[in-house]
C-alpha cells in the first residue's frame, strides 16, 4: 500500500493537525504501508520532527506563497498532478485552503483515489465565525465538488462526522472515523512527574479566539483567591491581536505575577511543562479533537476541558478529569476541584497513560487507518461529480 499525504503545513506551531499527520504516518508505516508526504517548505527543525516518523527521502517540500489559510504552492499542486497516479491513495489534510483544495482536484483528475480529512472545517462554527462570506463562497466554488467526488471522508470523531451533515452532501458508504494516534518523540517523552508545590495549570495550544483563553484568564482570579500559590502557564503562539488582548486582560485583572506566557514550546521544554503541571485546561468553543489533551493524559496530568472539545466523552467515561461549560465561572470551579483533590490527581496519574495507550496508540489506530485506505483503494474513482 502506497500512501501520499498532502498537508497545508507541517509546522509544529500549527498544532494538532501537524501532530496528527505524524501520528497517521507512523501508524500506517507500522502496518506496512509506504508513506510519502508532500507539504510546503518548512524550517529544518519542523522537517526533522516529521522525519522521526517518515524517512527523509519520502518527504517532499515545495516553495509556497502567502500566509495561513491563504498559502498557495503551485509547484506542490503540479507535483501531485504528475505523481498521484503512482499511489494507491492520496490522503489530503484540510479544507478551505488553496493547497489542500487544489491538490485534491489535481489528484482526482489524475485518477487517484482521494481521502479528505477536513479536521473540523465542515462544522457550522467554522462557517459562522470570521470571514463567513469568503468561506461560503470558497466552499461553493471549490470544496463542495471536492467533497462530492472524494473517494472517502476521514473524520476523527463521530461528533465531527455529525457536524458535517448540515452541508447536505451524501457521505454514506464513504465516511470513516479514525482518531489520530498519540505519538511522542524521544525528546517529548515525559519522565518522572515532578508536580510543583505551586499548583501549575497548563494551557498548551494555539492562541486563537476559538480556544477561548480569555475565559480561562477571567477564571483565574477566583482560582488564585482559593489557592494563592497557583500559577497559570499559557504555552503557544498564534493570532497577534488575540495574544495582545489576553495580555491586556491579565494586566487589567492584576494577575500578571501568577500568569506566564511561555510562547511555543516543544521537545524537552514541553516535556518539562507537562511533568510539572498539576492540571491541563482546554476551554475551547470548538475543538475538532484535542491532541494536546492526549499529550497531557499520557503524561498523567488531569484535564479540564469544555464540553465542546470532542475528546470530552473519552475524558468523562474514563474519569480522567472534568468536563465543564466554557464560561469562566464553571472553569474556575472545575480547576479548583482538580487542584484540591489529590486522590483524583493520583488516580489520573495512573489511569491516564493506560487509557491513552489502550485507545490511541499507533498500534490501536493502525487497523482502522488501513481499513479506510484499503476501502478507498478498492473503490472506483468517480469520473463525474454527482449532483
Amino acid at each position: 500500500m502506497k500512501v501520499l499525504h498532502v498537508a497545508p503545513s507541517i509546522a509544529r506551531s500549527y498544532g494538532g493537525p501537524s501532530q496528527s499527520l505524524a501520528g497517521f504516518a507512523h501508524a500506517a508505516r507500522i502496518a506496512g504501508a509506504e508513506v510519502t508526504v508532500a507539504a510546503p517548505a518548512c524550517s529544518s527543525e519542523d522537517a526533522a520532527a516529521l522525519a522521526q516518523f517518515v524517512p527523509t527521502s519520502s518527504l517532499h517540500f515545495f516553495r509556497s506563497y502567502g500566509t495561513a489559510a491563504f498559502t498557495a504552492s503551485p509547484r506542490l499542486v503540479r507535483w501531485v498532478a504528475s505523481s498521484a497516479s503512482s499511489f494507491d491513495v492520496v490522503h489530503v489534510h484540510g479544507l478551505l485552503n488553496p493547497i489542500s483544495s487544489l491538490a485534491l482536484r489535481a489528484a482526482h483528475q489524475a485518477g487517484a483515489p482521494t481521502i479528505i480529512r477536513p479536521f473540523g472545517t465542515l462544522s457550522r462554527y467554522t462557517f459562522e465565525h470570521r470571514r463567513r462570506t469568503l468561506k461560503r463562497a470558497y466552499f461553493d466554488i471549490l470544496e463542495r465538488d471536492n467533497l462530492r467526488s472524494a473517494t472517502a471522508l476521514h473524520f476523527t470523531t463521530s461528533a465531527e462526522r455529525d457536524e458535517a451533515d448540515w452541508h447536505a452532501i451524501d457521505f454514506s458508504g464513504r465516511s470513516f472515523i479514525v482518531p489520530p494516534p498519540y505519538v511522542a518523540t524521544p525528546q517529548e517523552t515525559v519522565g518522572s512527574r515532578v508536580e510543583s508545590r505551586k499548583a501549575i495549570v497548563l494551557f498548551l495550544s494555539r492562541l486563537n479566539p476559538v480556544k477561548n483563553v480569555e475565559a480561562l484568564v477571567a477564571a483565574w482570579p477566583a482560582v488564585r483567591a482559593r489557592m494563592p500559590q497557583a500559577r497559570l502557564v499559557i504555552a503557544g503562539t498564534g493570532d497577534d491581536h488575540y495574544t495582545a488582548r489576553l495580555r491586556d486582560d491579565v494586566d487589567r485583572l492584576a494577575i500578571s505575577e501568577s500568569v506566564t506566557f511561555s510562547g511555543f514550546v516543544s521537545g524537552k521544554d514541553k516535556a518539562l511543562l507537562l511533568a510539572s503541571a498539576s492540571a491541563f485546561v482546554l476551554p475551547s468553543h470548538h475543538e475538532n479533537f484535542g491532541v494536546a489533551v492526549l499529550e497531557a493524559l499520557a503524561a498523567g496530568v488531569p484535564v479540564v476541558v469544555s464540553e465542546h472539545v470532542q475528546l470530552a466523552p473519552f475524558v468523562a467515561e474514563n474519569n480522567l478529569g472534568l468536563v465543564t461549560s466554557a464560561d469562566s465561572g464553571a472553569l474556575s470551579e472545575a480547576l479548583i476541584k482538580v487542584l484540591t483533590d489529590s486522590s483524583l490527581r493520583t488516580g489520573i496519574r495512573e489511569r491516564g497513560p493506560i487509557a491513552v495507550e489502550r485507545d490511541y496508540s499507533p498500534a490501536a489506530i493502525a487497523p482502522l487507518l488501513m481499513s479506510m485506505y484499503e476501502s478507498a483503494a478498492g473503490s472506483a474513482v468517480l469520473t463525474e461529480r454527482p449532483a
